[in-house]
């Protein structure tokens, strides 16, 4: 069962003008009536930093409710790649909701040193199904049970904690190792001496370097 952690939001009736301070939100869900909010940018980034987009949020607003939320969407401003805008969706603590969690990938797979195998992830997020309590930020992918060349784990060797079903496809590769490219090498072709010609190609069924005979 997931912690949930607290965030303080101001109700908003217009325009949030100050971006670089403040972030413009918006609390829709189960049970409410669709609020403007604002937040105050360095507590949010800290809490999401905490939360993701899967971990369980206790919004407090400033009349005094207090609100389960997650984070439903981000916006973000393309040349700085600063959040603009944040929706949080309102959950019932009492029914299953759907969130994407993070994968977080650990251990050392035994092909990388072995046979020089290369790890490709395939995923970074699972889609996740379970009640609001038992979300949770992450889960861990133990990478150590790839030995061997052409390993892999499918969404249906993730141990998942208690309560959460995954909703991703069972047979889908999460991550896999493979074996490297092999890189092959042409010679490279001489260059003609400065003023000679370069060598006409040889005439059809004709091998090069061999005169053709006269009949």
């Amino acid at each position: 069962m997931s912690e949930a952690i607290q965030l303080s939001a101001a109700l908003r009736t217009e325009a949030a003008s100050n971006l670089k301070d403040i972030i413009p939100a918006v609390v829709y869900g189960s049970g409410i009536e669709n609020a403007s909010l604002s937040l105050k940018r360095p507590e949010f980034e800290k809490v999401f930093a905490q939360s993701g987009e899967s971990g369980l949020i206790t919004l407090k607003l400033d009349d005094g409710r207090e609100l389960p939320v997650i984070v439903k969407d981000l916006q973000f401003e393309a040349l700085k790649n600063r959040i603009i805008h944040v929706d949080f969706y309102k959950v019932n603590m009492d029914k299953k909701v759907t969130a994407e969690t993070s994968l977080n990938f650990i251990g050392e797979a035994p092909a990388v040193k072995a046979h020089g195998g290369i790890v490709v992830e395939h995923l970074d997020q699972l889609e996740v199904e379970c009640l609001p309590s038992d979300l949770v930020q992450k889960i861990d992918i133990d990478i150590s049970v790839l030995a061997e060349l052409g390993d892999a784990i499918h969404v249906r060797d993730i141990k998942l904690p208690k309560g959460v079903e995954a909703k991703t496809d069972l047979d889908q590769i999460v991550v896999h190792v493979v074996e490297p490219k092999k890189v092959v090498e042409e010679a490279p072709v001489a260059a003609p001496a400065e003023g000679e010609a370069a060598p006409a190609p040889a005439a059809e069924g004709e091998a090069k370097g061999e005169e053709k005979k006269e009949e």
